[in-house]
């Protein structure tokens, strides 16, 4: 996984974003062949839905001109692959995803039977809610007991052969997602020699980071990586992404020429 600043146009970089998706959708519609009550199958399967629907938004939102979100979309489809390309490369790895849903579930499950919590109160009232809570113990038990336990964002994407992705790309887009206010402040302050002011609303500084430009040439690749993985994960051939993959090269090619004529 690569990210740079380029060059190239946002709408080339759109197009080879659509490219990427409608070759993962013509990979879908000829059938994908799978276990469905095989986890490792199914997990991986939805994660893929997941990273189609992440690119799409990203397509919609570029053509909307309207980017505030390109960057936290990124993310998570990005943490998205990083379990795809864990599950394609790792026989138990689903055990793993399916601890941290269920960790996840715990303490939330807990709060609403105390019925203390005004915001659970649909929840505490269900009347499956004591059937969730035994099930989600004995899923919880099981797992521990095979020693499978949830694994941190930085050992899944370490697992996943991402670190530096996790260390940089993650990074950045993460303070993208958590609103951080040095990325709040290049978004939506504007200065000149004598000034500086919030822009009105609607409209953007004109110093902001542009992530949208490098944030859909990796949602490119995320897209065309994630089908491979799952393709081949599923038995199946991965020429469907050849034109993708060929397109995503070459664009590749003269972004790292663009670099060197830079240097």
């Amino acid at each position: 996984m690569r990210i740079t600043q380029t060059r190239l146009s946002l709408e080339e970089l759109t197009n080879l974003l659509g490219l990427s998706l409608e070759c993962a959708e013509r990979a879908c519609a000829n059938g994908l062949r799978f276990d469905f009550y095989e986890p490792r199958h199914r997990y991986a399967v939805l994660l893929f839905r997941a990273v189609l629907d992440h690119a799409s938004d990203i397509v919609a939102l570029n053509k909307a001109t309207r980017f505030g979100a390109v960057a936290i979309i990124t993310r998570s489809a990005l943490d998205a692959y990083a379990d795809i390309a864990n599950l394609g490369d790792h026989a138990n790895y689903w055990e793993h995803l399916a601890a941290a849903d269920a960790s996840s579930w715990k303490p939330l499950l807990e709060r609403a039977s105390q019925g203390k919590n005004a915001v659970l109160r649909a929840l505490s009232e269900a009347e499956v809610l004591p059937v969730g809570r035994r099930q989600n113990a004995q899923e919880l038990k099981a797992l521990q007991a095979k020693g499978v336990e949830k694994l941190d964002i930085a050992e899944r994407f370490r697992r996943a052969g991402l670190t530096n992705e996790y260390q940089a790309t993650y990074a950045i887009l993460s303070a993208e997602a958590h609103n951080n206010v040095s990325g709040l402040q290049s978004r939506y302050i504007e200065w000149d020699e004598g000034s500086a002011w919030i822009v009105d609303v609607g409209q953007e500084s004109r110093h902001r980071h542009y992530y949208e430009t490098a944030c859909t040439l990796t949602m490119g690749e995320i897209v065309i990586q994630s089908a491979e993985k799952v393709l081949k994960l599923l038995g199946h051939g991965i020429a469907v992404m050849g034109p993708a993959r060929l397109q995503l090269e070459q664009i590749w090619a003269r972004a790292q020429a663009e670099e060197t004529m830079i240097l």
